[in-house]
């Protein structure tokens, strides 16, 4: 089956930038989060734990930056078109497939050969993705709830005092980066089944060719021939 041609459009730079930031900060967490639950390097630890507060930081900074861009900064509704609108439309249920959720669920699942077209996310992936910013907002309340400078503060050791302490929290943040890491691996074969264009184009900038998307009209109106 042909594909919907990647272009750049689809992901602007901004969003080029913060998707590396994610991914950077989302790995040293995961390395640090282990290392100072299983503490098998002692000598390491001072290090790992300001690494991770730092990532942490940055990551939350970085979903909050990214979530207010979607409003300003825009991108391509769907694949195979260079046209534009608000970022954030396209987290939204779309005309494109907002009727695709079954389809998409069984072509995910190898029941169905061919995934529909239209729109540049697949609606299983813009559930997931609206989950992330959420997700993020409570893992860091949890590690400003764990960490020493702020776990004292009302809104932190309220909730502390709410899950039953200081163990309790530590090990939903704990089992939180479970969740983390099943939604890394989650996203990369959503992103990726048809191929590692959207991969080469969200973090190269490689566009590749394909089918020609009108957004106006719903179908899709010719092929782009470029080189791969």
């Amino acid at each position: 089956m042909a594909h919907l041609a990647h272009y750049r459009e689809a992901h602007p730079m901004p969003f080029v930038i913060t998707h590396w930031i994610n991914l950077v900060c989302m790995i040293l967490l995961i390395i640090t989060g282990f290392s100072i639950h299983f503490p098998f390097w002692p000598m390491f630890m001072g290090v790992a734990r300001g690494v991770h507060v730092f990532c942490g930081a940055i990551l939350l900074i970085n979903c909050i930056v990214r979530v207010i861009m979607a409003f300003f900064v825009k991108s391509s509704p769907t694949g195979g078109t260079r046209a534009q609108v608000a970022d954030f439309k396209t987290w939204l249920p779309q005309t494109d497939n907002r009727h695709q959720l079954g389809a998409w669920i069984k072509y995910y699942l190898f029941l169905k050969k061919d995934h529909p077209l239209g729109a540049k996310l697949g609606v299983p992936q813009k559930i997931s993705y609206l989950l992330i910013p959420i997700l993020i907002l409570v893992m860091a309340y949890t590690g400003f709830a764990l960490w020493a400078p702020t776990m004292d503060l009302g809104f932190f050791s309220a909730g502390t005092n709410l899950v039953g302490g200081l163990m309790s929290m530590r090990i939903i943040h704990y089992f939180m980066m479970y969740v983390f890491i099943v939604f890394m691996f989650i996203h990369i074969y959503l992103a990726n089944i048809e191929g590692i264009s959207p991969t080469l184009l969200m973090f190269f900038w490689k566009e590749h060719g394909g089918l020609v998307y009108d957004p106006e009209k719903h179908t899709i109106v010719g092929e782009d021939r470029m080189e791969h």
